[in-house]
């Protein structure tokens, strides 16, 4: 049984004395699911979560959270999952205790959790300091009975970040150390397992300054030394950077990191520049996950036209890898987008976007690179291109509306084209295209809290000499009882699709919900769905029955002091002015000093330390936005925006599973028809090959007829082997998907599956955050994990190892 209680709190001791004595709020939920179907999950799912915060005399505030739940953990780890924590604070300095995390840098420390202790200071003036040491793995041995659990050696560390405002310009140093302990850990492990205590020194500097009185510049430099095994002896041939507190030896190297930016706000938008360059490797112990071997360029600009009708965006950026020219393959990566916004009327609004996205890859042979006489020698050895071009139109225009009626429509176009070239040619099966198109029509009553939706969709979509047609209906009511506080709602949807006209598979849902609010405190809600597949490969039915209930309280105040006595009535008034609202079963209640407080302390907890940089450069600015109201209504406003947006990013992740499992089921029903489609390709290469008059001829016996046809045969035999390539690595790639039959095995990736889904969930929130359409997001995430397994194959699959599946091998 997973049982994991949390604890933080946070004290404001310049707050004495203006507060009553003792406040609290919080709630208390309890989920529970059943589910009846083809997939490998638990039949019965169950959780309880609550949380209580203490506030004492506006000094001491003490929030716990606890989550229990009949999910299971399979094997040990080095992680910790029950965590306490405590985060006193005073006017300008706040400390860290327990299990935290804190983050310096995005190349240095970065949101690893350590249980130790920390502080930040912050004072008004010019200068301020951070400081942590802790450990941020627990020693964890080897278990010959789980070989898949994780081993660990035991991580400690320490930190420090320092930064001087000038007046012209803001400086920053940090340093981090990282290392671990060798004797930690007895039982011996399989060298297989790769295991070696490590050890790592950081430094990186900041800097940021303005230059045309309104435009910002910033800069930050690391340089990350890694030891990777520190029980060597042997020393290095000479002392790095950071010797002075790296464990050096032969092990040991240096790796760094830049990320620049230039900000100039535009008439009514802004134009901006950044470059970042990473090395190969580059690694901190202070972070989860790096991205490296890259170095961008970007440009983007934005502007708000005509009395803020159009807003309208451009972005454009070149990305290359392979910076130390050690792979066999680099890959150049020219992005460029346009978005636009139009806001007609109050009825009609028009939203489009169009995007390309091209990747360059030279694969040298090594053979003839070592060969190669003169520099222009095997320039044209593979020269391959994939060009991608997407185009979404969305109109949405309201029909008629009063009080009492309201007709709307909207309608969704979406084009995808990519298309695969060699040598400036586009290869055999190598244009793709995918169309689709969803119009809706809504009927709503206001006062009768009714409404219905009518929509179809479509989808059309060619892959080498297959086509796919996917299209049905879609019906969907809501309505709302007793003065709404019952809310309940209905859908249903049918689609069929089709592959060369004829029909492979049919799914039938439907889902009914309700939800109940009871004397504002209590929350019941109960949701069906059922699904229905008739298809080629499997014929089944899903059943999911959802029960939830929560309970708030919030605003309770014991009356504990002795009296108003020596307080003035303009005093006495600001004390009752008081605000509350709750989002995601959490209650925020106080004055509004006492809200920015609760809101800063949610999103400096450790359950959002994860969301991407972007992101939270968009939550700073909402917070501040919130922090800068003074009237209760539109404080709430604000508030409740910005937490929607805190919350995005953890909301996403079932969306991001939810996508990746629709995508590799797709994947795994195209892959049969795809599998035939692509041997007949290379069959009919190898037969124009073997016939020509060429093959099994030697050069020195080559006439003048043969010479002139020697060059169109090297690129048959060019075209043979890449289509080979094509088919092995296409098997090889139906081998893995073949694993993947859950979503439990989504949920907890492992090997290439998890590297993919690590290094994308950025770049997909940045999508969906874009678009909030998962039917994009699916589409976004199909080109890429393809074109990821697909590189992944040229490295791992022998072509000279396959066997012919459909055609007579004689």
């Amino acid at each position: 049984m997973l049982h994991a209680l949390g604890f933080s709190q946070s004290i404001n001791f310049d707050q004495v004395g203006k507060e009553k004595w003792l406040r609290y709020n919080g709630g208390v939920a309890a989920n529970a699911v059943y589910y009846d179907g083809t997939a490998n999950r638990q039949n019965l799912t169950y959780y309880l979560t609550g949380n209580l915060n203490f506030n004492i005399a506006g000094l001491y505030s003490i929030p716990l959270s606890f989550t229990y739940s009949n999910q299971e953990f399979d094997f040990p780890n080095p992680f910790k999952f029950n965590r306490l924590s405590l985060h006193p604070s005073y006017k300008w300095a706040m400390a860290h205790i327990g299990d935290v995390s804190m983050t310096f840098s995005p190349y240095t420390l970065a949101g690893h959790q350590f249980t130790g202790g920390g502080f930040d200071l912050n004072p008004k003036g010019k200068f301020q300091v951070s400081a942590m040491y802790g450990r941020f793995l627990k020693a964890t041995e080897y278990n010959f009975e789980e070989p898949l659990a994780i081993a660990a050696y035991k991580r400690m560390g320490y930190g420090m970040k320092a930064a001087y405002d000038f007046d012209f310009m803001k400086l920053g140093v940090i340093l981090l150390k990282v290392g671990d302990e060798d004797s930690s850990i007895g039982t011996s492990f399989p060298i297989e397992l790769e295991l070696s205590p490590k050890d790592n020194a950081v430094v990186s500097f900041e800097t940021q300054f303005s230059v045309f009185e309104k435009a910002q510049i910033r800069v930050e430099y690391a340089i990350s030394g890694v030891t990777e095994d520190s029980r060597l002896t042997a020393t290095p041939l000479k002392s790095g950077l950071l010797s002075f507190l790296l464990k050096e030896n032969i092990s040991s190297n240096y790796y760094s990191a830049l990320n620049a930016s230039f900000d100039y706000p535009a008439g009514n938008g802004t134009l901006g520049i950044g470059y970042k360059r990473i090395d190969p490797d580059y690694k901190t112990l202070g972070a989860y996950y790096f991205n490296n071997d890259l170095e961008n360029i970007t440009i983007n600009a934005s502007q708000t036209l005509f009395d803020n009708k159009l807003n309208f965006s451009v972005n454009a950026g070149l990305q290359q890898n392979n910076l130390d020219k050690a792979k066999s393959s680099d890959q150049q990566r020219i992005v460029s987008s346009v978005n636009a916004k139009l806001t007609a009327s109050e009825r009609l609004g028009i939203n489009s976007s169009y995007s390309n996205f091209q990747s360059y890859t030279n694969i040298r042979d090594q053979f003839d690179y070592i060969n190669q006489v003169g520099v222009l020698d095997n320039v044209d050895t593979l020269n391959y291109r994939q060009i991608s071009q997407n185009a979404n139109l969305g109109i949405n225009y309201v029909v008629k509306k009063t009080e009492a009626k309201q007709h709307s429509t909207s309608l969704n176009l979406v084009y995808h084209n990519s298309i695969n070239q060699q040598e400036g040619e586009t290869i055999e099966g190598g244009d793709n295209s995918f169309y689709n198109g969803v119009a809706a029509y809504t009927l709503g009553y206001p006062k009768l809290a009714f409404n219905i939706s009518l929509a179809g969709n479509a989808s059309y979509n060619t892959i080498a000499e297959a086509n796919h047609l996917t299209l049905g209906p879609t019906l969907a009511i809501g309505k709302q009882f007793f003065e709404k506080k019952l809310r309940t709602n209905f859908s249903s949807s049918y689609n069929s699709a089709f592959t060369n006209g004829a029909n492979r598979n049919n799914v039938y849902n439907f889902r009914l919900g309700s939800n109940y609010s009871l004397l504002q405190k209590h929350n019941i809600s109960l949701n069906f769905m059922a699904l229905f597949r008739n298809s080629v490969l499997n014929t089944g039915r899903d059943l999911t029955i959802t029960f939830g209930y929560s309970y708030a309280f919030d605003n309770f105040k014991l009356q504990i002091e002795s009296g108003n006595r020596g307080r003035s009535h303009d005093e006495l008034l600001s004390r009752e002015n008081t605000l509350s609202f709750r989002y995601r079963d959490v209650s925020y209640s106080g004055a509004i000093y006492e809200l920015n407080e609760q809101l800063t302390n949610v999103y400096e907890s450790s359950g959002f330390t994860d969301i991407p940089q972007f992101k939270k450069d968009d939550l700073k600015i909402l917070l501040a936005t919130v922090k800068e109201q003074t009237k209760q209504e539109n404080y709430k406003e604000k508030a409740l925006i910005f937490l929607k947006e805190l919350y995005a990013f953890d909301d996403f992740k079932e969306v991001y599973d939810d996508a990746l499992f629709n995508v590799i089921a797709k994947i795994q029903e195209d892959m049969l028809e795809l599998d035939m489609a692509l041997e007949k390709l290379f069959v009919i290469k190898k037969l124009e090959a073997d016939k020509h008059p060429l093959n099994g001829k030697a050069k020195s016996r080559y006439t003048e007829k043969d010479k002139a046809l020697a060059e169109g045969y090297q690129a048959l035999l060019t075209d043979e082997q890449t289509r080979l390539e094509k088919l092995v690595g296409h098997r090889w790639i139906e081998n893995q998907f073949a694993a993947y039959d859950s979503r439990q095995v989504i949920e907890s990736p492992k090997g290439y599956l998890k590297s993919f889904k690590e290094a994308m969930a950025t770049q997909a929130f940045l999508q969906y955050d874009n678009i909030a359409d998962p039917t994009e997001l699916e589409k976004y995430l199909e080109i890429q994990i393809i074109d990821f397994y697909y590189k992944k194959s040229l490295n791992t699959v022998n072509p000279d190892l396959f066997e012919l599946k459909y055609i007579d091998k004689n």
